[in-house]
């Protein structure tokens, strides 16, 4: 089967020479692309064969087969250069939109000579998994810069310490220590069942303080999750009775304050089923919750779009969310890894879109895709911004399994608006401040907020 999707809306590659999007099936390989294929910007090679096909993660002298981490991928097309092929994790016969950016291999003339001999990795030394975890932030972090770091202080400060651990526990938290360094929530260590996240924000660390001098009798993580609940449920006194709704199993809530002002706040940007089904398929019920949505805002005049409390989910769905609030195709987002191109992505309107006035409202803990949902939002004229800035940490992951069963992510992608401008660590400003959870008024401030935004 040939999928034709040449120049459809949300498209990134609209541009290339590409017409047409094949199926990879895994059990009988398609001969065109029999052979090994390498992404240098992701350190992973694709051998196929008749087959199957393997992922394997390169790295130098390091080679191993991917444990999972990688999603399995779907079609294939042949790019716009010789010996190029794009390769998309996602099967979008179903769909009109090429959700996601397409990834560009080239073929391998040589194979890597760690991959003709993979080996099964038996048990390594503390310092040979430091210096692996050590190379690989090296070679694909993106933000040294931005977040202002010495990485090799880091390396000799804590790498004589690595050496001297007794056992991967010991082993986690030191590279724990160091990674902490780097303050990116984009950031993970997993060791079997343990993990850590790099990240941290000023409300999470000012909602800690709060709860550690209040002597709660709740733990501090049930303490944040009522802080949480409580914002959540200040909204719905500020809608009018009747009018609230929810969709897509709940990352969608909207109604109306006044009649003539709408109201949609957005949870997450993934998760839109109950059980869990392919992002295609999920993406289906998000498009439905939305023209539940934009019918029942229809007779409004403005709408508050907030995504105050969303931290993150999957780009692709905040394209789609984005697509139902712009009047016109536009560039939205830039995607770049070091020393690479950057990707254009671009929007055109859906079959059905709000057209009155937008307030998009942020806060601290709009992060990730969220961020990126920001800047698509930002680049339509009738849309301003208010609250307060992002986390500012847009970059996607790139996970990098090493021995002894320890896995690393890696903030790996630099996410550009519109202009070209990079908001990695600093956040995105909003064009009108409002300060949203104050140390005196946690909770009902945020209501207050709203109430003043439909008023005006």
């Amino acid at each position: 089967m040939i999928i034709a999707l040449k120049g459809l809306p949300g498209c990134s590659h609209s541009e290339q020479a590409t017409e047409y999007w094949m199926p990879i099936n895994a059990e009988n390989i398609d001969s065109r692309i029999e052979g090994v294929w390498e992404n240098i910007d992701l350190g992973h090679v694709i051998q196929f064969d008749p087959n199957g096909y393997t992922v394997i993660h390169h790295l130098d002298d390091y080679c191993v087969s991917d444990p999972g981490v990688v999603p399995s991928y779907a079609l294939f097309a042949f790019g716009a250069e010789p010996d190029e092929l794009l390769l998309q994790y996602f099967d979008y016969r179903d769909n009109s939109m090429l959700l996601q950016k397409p990834l560009a291999f080239r073929r391998v003339s040589e194979i890597p000579l760690c991959i003709t001999s993979l080996p099964k990795f038996e048990r390594v030394s503390p310092s040979q998994i430091f210096d692996l975890l050590w190379r690989s932030f090296d070679r694909y972090y993106a933000f040294f810069n931005e977040r202002q770091i010495d990485w090799n202080a880091l390396r000799e400060e804590y790498r004589p310490k690595a050496s001297k651990s007794k056992n991967e526990d010991e082993l986690f938290v030191i590279l724990s220590k160091m990674l902490s360094s780097l303050e990116d929530s984009h950031v993970n260590l997993y060791l079997k069942d343990r993990s850590f996240n790099a990240g941290g924000g000023q409300l999470r660390a000012r909602l800690g303080d709060i709860w550690e001098n209040g002597h709660f009798k709740i733990s501090e993580r049930e303490f944040v999750s009522d802080w949480h609940r409580r914002v959540n449920e200040s909204v719905y006194d500020v809608l009018d009775p009747g009018s609230l709704k929810s969709g897509a199993a709940g990352a969608l809530e909207w109604g109306t304050i006044g009649k003539t002002v709408g109201y949609l706040r957005i949870n997450r940007f993934g998760g839109f089923t109950q059980k869990s089904v392919s992002r295609p398929k999920q993406y289906v019920v998000l498009q439905q919750a939305l023209d539940e949505m934009i019918r029942d805002l229809a007779d409004t005049k403005r709408v508050v779009v907030d995504v105050s409390l969303n931290g993150g989910g999957s780009d692709a769905a905040a394209l789609l969310v984005a697509s139902r609030f712009t009047d016109t195709p536009r560039r939205v987002v830039g995607y770049q890894v070091p020393g690479g191109p950057v990707q254009w992505l671009h929007i055109s309107p859906a079959k059905s879109v709000y057209p009155g006035a937008i307030y998009l409202l942020t806060s601290e803990v709009t992060a990730s895709a969220a961020e990126s949902f920001v800047l698509m939002m930002r680049a339509f004229p009738r849309i301003t911004h208010v609250g307060q800035s992002t986390r500012g940490g847009l970059s996607s992951l790139l996970p990098k399994p090493l021995p002894n069963d320890f896995l690393v992510t890696i903030a790996y992608q630099k996410v550009l608006d519109a202009e070209g401008r990079l908001y990695e660590v600093v956040g995105i400003p909003p064009q009108r401040p409002i300060e949203l959870f104050p140390s005196d008024n946690l909770y009902l401030k945020f209501g207050e907020v709203l109430r003043q935004l439909a008023a005006e």
